[in-house]
């Protein structure tokens, strides 16, 4: 299956026989060629790297294409050492990933109107360099790892001067990218935040994917950023008022309320009154008859009638009873 990054079009297999015949600028049709012979030329058939010596050479078992997707999914760059070259650019390698291949045209300074033996040493001289790339295209049954230096270090300058305009208290819009079991990590055009779960609602969390799927669009606030540190966090909840400060003008002590139970231990249960506030029902609070363990009275889900016992706005925690009821 081949994937490649959003807006990047593959070139033909035509483009890719006459790159290898007569470089990136044919003037004229390549001939004949088989596609697999001509990506194995690159050093990319079928998953095999060309038996070319080199420290980042995979010294067993098949490279990693998993990874390979889960970098141009992501658009993280990489650093990749140069390990040979052709007519149309270079061949290189990173550790366990399949040997990959940046066209001429994809460096960051090359000049592209060299021919002959001027662009061979051109080529030639970035042998054993470092580059930094991203990954614009993956095919694991053509062998393809199409990767690009100057698409990454536009990345670069787009990220640095994102996170110098940035600022805390900022309301921004951005999409999800992806969904953890921690929270999800929200592209704020070109770079990635992170939405903790913790900062998702005002309410208990358990599951991100419960508030935000990937490839939403929806507003956030940013909370803190650290250029240095390439991390900025975000909020959600933070986007509405914080329940508690007025919770004192929708409870009083003695006010019998309805809820839901959210979480049941062997000291209590947490009955969630709305979101972000919730109560606590003691054990000893359970009813007027002794029990060996909550779940003999309540469950999770249960919906119930309490009565307020008392409120702690500060400290974020109201009291419940459900002693007198039936």
């Amino acid at each position: 299956m081949r994937v490649t990054e959003p807006g990047y079009v593959p070139p033909s297999e035509d483009y890719w026989m006459a790159l290898m015949t007569q470089g990136e600028f044919a003037a004229s049709p390549a001939p004949e060629a088989e596609p697999e012979e001509i990506w194995e030329g690159l050093g990319m058939g079928r998953g095999h790297p060309l038996p070319m010596p080199s420290p980042w050479d995979l010294e067993s078992g098949e490279p990693d294409w998993r990874e390979a997707r889960t970098l141009l999914e992501s658009g993280q760059p990489l650093t990749v050492t140069v390990v040979g070259y052709n007519r149309g650019g270079l061949i290189v390698q990173a550790e366990r990933l399949p040997r990959g291949f940046i066209p001429a045209s994809h460096l960051l300074q090359f000049p592209n109107a060299l021919n002959g033996p001027f662009r061979k040493s051109a080529l030639a001289r970035y042998v054993g360099q470092t580059l930094r790339v991203r990954v614009i295209e993956v095919d694991e049954v053509g062998g393809r790892f199409v990767l690009s230096e100057r698409l990454a270090h536009q990345d670069e300058a787009r990220i640095e001067a994102l996170l110098a305009e940035l600022r805390p208290g900022e309301v921004r819009r951005g999409r999800v990218t992806k969904v953890t079991a921690f929270g999800a990590f929200v592209d704020l055009g070109g770079f990635e935040g992170l939405l903790h779960l913790s900062e998702m609602s005002w309410g208990r969390v358990t599951d991100p994917g419960a508030i935000v799927q990937a490839g939403q669009e929806l507003e956030v606030l940013v909370l803190d950023v650290l250029p240095e540190e390439r991390r900025v966090q975000l909020s959600l909840k933070r986007l509405k008022p914080d329940p508690w400060e007025t919770v004192a003008q929708r409870y009083r002590v003695g006010q019998v309320v309805e809820g839901i139970v959210t979480t049941v231990t062997h000291f209590g249960a947490f009955v969630r009154l709305e979101e972000g506030v919730e109560g606590l029902l003691h054990v000893s609070e359970l009813g007027d008859v002794e029990v060996n363990h909550p779940r003999e009275i309540v469950r999770e889900g249960q919906r119930l009638q309490v009565r307020i016992v008392n409120i702690d706005p500060g400290a974020r925690r109201i009291g419940l009873s459900r002693r007198g009821f039936s």
